[in-house]
């Protein structure tokens, strides 16, 4: 109900704004229109409220979601933007404090500068045409195909055999409302097409257990040499954890190239050299959002307790702060998803970066790294400067020449 609060707070804030903006915008049928829209964004979010959180709506889920996205963008950016511009145009419009001329009148009152009141009117006036054009180009985004993005990960007395050793990541697909299951296909094939050694999915798979079957046949479509290694996200636990668990064993008892990973890990040779890669549990219980520490310390304990000092370990996690961890019992490399790197940025930095430690992208504690993408899929479709990414990751010895792939 808090969010549902706050969007109402918000809508009432937009209509405020608007009024000073724009007096005549908002006047007999338009402002039936704003009042139907406020209602129809809200409905959403409402049904949510009273059925649960991933309840779907009976009639017109997937457009009254868009809309409902689309609508409360728009209205927020209508208030952070217009509320500090009416404020703005108050100051520039304030009377002029100066002492009057010995000639003038009691009467008198400054000057007005037409020009910039009308400069100040039609600016304002550009303020909602500006949230509908950014909520219009971040939906369409949202609903573009992914990016196959190829990064270089140059790691310390990384051993010879694992020298152009390639990983493709998969992670917050979501396979629900949004995503259907030839999207999933069509990123699982990306892989294929890239030629990676090893393939990983870092959880939030599936939303829509409907679909579950479809989404365990398009997993099943890796052609890696080493097959895919899966791990769980905070949906899986929302959505009907044994039922999705059951059907990665299924998968693998039927012998699939997909592995499901929680708090365990998995071996293999690659050129010689044993690899051993570590997948552990998203750190919650229930719906409830206490991870850390605790649960976190018991999967470390649980994950990594079969690691040999002469293997390689790479660890897969759904939530990038487990990264510390990750590093202290020697993973080199850590992969990531959760955050879908706030889903909006400019210039390249996450508008959001508040929200998470590690957010977007790479980082290094010592000789060790960590990789969050942004995500493959998304549970709301809005993307501004974050497109969905399918990552092909490549492992160079640090020092040797570049390989000619960008990063």
């Amino acid at each position: 109900m808090g969010r549902l609060l706050f969007l109402l707070i918000f809508n009432v804030g937009a209509w405020a704004v608007l009024r000073s903006l724009w007096p005549g915008l908002l006047r007999k049928w338009r402002l039936g229109v704003f009042a139907l829209g406020t209602f129809l964004s809200l409905v959403a979010w409402l049904y949510s409220a009273i059925a649960g959180r991933h309840a779907q709506l009976p009639v017109g889920d997937a457009a009254l979601r868009v809309f409902s996205v689309g609508w409360s963008v728009a209205i927020i950016m209508v208030v952070l933007i217009g509320g500090p511009f009416i404020l703005l145009r108050k100051w520039l419009e304030r009377p002029a404090r100066k002492e009057p001329p010995l000639t003038a009148t009691p009467t008198s009152t400054p000057p007005v500068n037409l020009a910039r009141r009308n400069l100040l009117t039609n600016a304002g006036r550009a303020v909602p045409l500006l949230a509908a054009g950014t909520s219009s180009v971040g939906l369409a985004n949202g609903y573009s195909q992914f990016s196959v993005r190829e990064v270089e990960i140059r790691l310390p007395r990384l051993p010879p055999a694992l020298d152009g050793f390639r990983i493709g990541q998969i992670t917050d697909v979501h396979v629900g409302t949004f995503i259907d299951t030839q999207y999933l296909q069509a990123a699982v094939r990306a892989m294929n097409d890239a030629k990676v050694d090893l393939q990983v999915m870092t959880g939030d798979l599936i939303d829509d257990l409907d679909q579950l079957d479809g989404t365990m046949a398009a997993l099943s479509e890796c052609q890696a040499r080493h097959g895919m290694l899966a791990i769980l996200g905070n949906h899986e636990h929302w959505r009907g954890l044994g039922t999705i668990r059951r059907a990665y064993a299924d998968v693998e008892a039927n012998g699939g190239p997909v592995r499901l990973l929680v708090d365990a890990s998995h071996a293999f040779e690659h050129a010689g050299q044993r690899v051993r890669v570590v997948g552990v549990d998203y750190p919650m219980s229930g719906r409830s959002h206490r991870v850390k520490a605790e649960r976190m310390h018991q999967s470390a304990e649980a994950g990594f307790r079969d690691v040999a000092p002469e293997e390689v370990v790479l660890c897969l996690t759904h939530h990038p702060d487990f990264f510390p961890l990750a590093a202290e019992r020697g993973a080199r490399l850590t992969l990531a998803g959760h955050t879908h790197g706030g889903q909006v940025a400019f210039l390249g930095v996450p508008a959001f970066w508040f929200a998470f430690k590690y957010m977007l992208g790479r980082y290094r504690q010592g000789d060790h790294q960590l990789y969050v993408s942004g995500g493959t899929g998304h549970w709301l479709p809005f993307r501004i400067g974050v497109p969905t990414e399918v990552t092909v990751l490549t492992l160079r010895a640090e020092g040797a020449p570049a390989a000619g792939r960008t990063s």
